[in-house]
């Protein structure tokens, strides 16, 4: 039997359908400095986020410029597409909305930098259901390390046994294992192998966002958590 006392919510490819917009962007980036990535090598850098994914950038192909200057050009490079493109995703903002009508913690904690994760929530009309955003860039490590997470527990004052994470990438997966957390995997298109998230997740959407609905998650919480009053 497992207690729920919080609910943290990945950002890009779980709130809003990002994903697109950061391979557009992150393949200009790497082009501009001089490298080349093919879409499937992007793939497996999935919800790895700046922290991580411009050192292995950089290491990946020689690049000589600064993790800023990369940053820079990458952050700019995003928010012109996604401002244009961006969208969220209904029923995981439907989830949200019903988990703080419950009285259920909720919060962001994302790979972006705090001035994506800020303009992408106005944008998208979700930043006041989320009073919580945490980044990776405030904490140690990136996913997959597991600091973001901690960090947006110890914010929510809740124990990160108590948590439950909704993630799309592997390596999101991975850093809530790592943190303790219970985990619900809805994995984006390109995952080859979604099974392979099972050793890490409580719950798999295989279908991933296609197969996901707020009702289906609201019935499965009430069943898993069911040391949890949701009246």
């Amino acid at each position: 039997m497992s207690r729920l006392d919080a609910i943290l919510f990945d950002m890009d490819g779980t709130l809003m359908d990002s994903e697109p917009c950061w391979l557009r962007a992150d393949l200009a980036m790497i082009t501009a400095f001089g490298g080349f990535m093919t879409e499937e090598e992007h793939d497996a850098c999935i919800g790895m986020g700046a922290v991580t994914f411009l050192p292995y950038v950089q290491k990946k192909y020689g690049i000589t410029a600064s993790f800023d200057e990369m940053k820079e050009f990458q952050e700019k490079t995003y928010l012109e597409i996604a401002r244009a493109e961006l969208k969220p995703f209904p029923e995981m903002v439907r989830f949200a909305q019903w988990a703080r009508e419950t009285g259920i913690p909720i919060a962001i904690a994302s790979g972006s930098t705090n001035v994506i994760i800020e303009e992408m929530t106005a944008l998208t009309g979700i930043q006041e259901l989320f009073p919580v955003r945490v980044s990776s860039h405030e904490v140690a490590e990136g996913k997959p390390a597991p600091d973001v997470f901690i960090e947006a527990a110890a914010r929510l004052a809740v124990k990160p046994e108590n948590c439950l994470v909704l993630e799309d990438s592997p390596v999101g997966v991975f850093a809530s294992w790592q943190a303790g957390m219970h985990t619900v995997a809805v994995p984006p298109p390109v995952v080859q192998d979604p099974k392979g998230y099972l050793n890490k997740a409580d719950l798999l959407i295989e279908e991933g966002m296609a197969g996901f609905t707020a009702d289906k998650m609201i019935t499965w919480l009430k069943e898993y958590f069911s040391d949890s009053d949701f009246s």
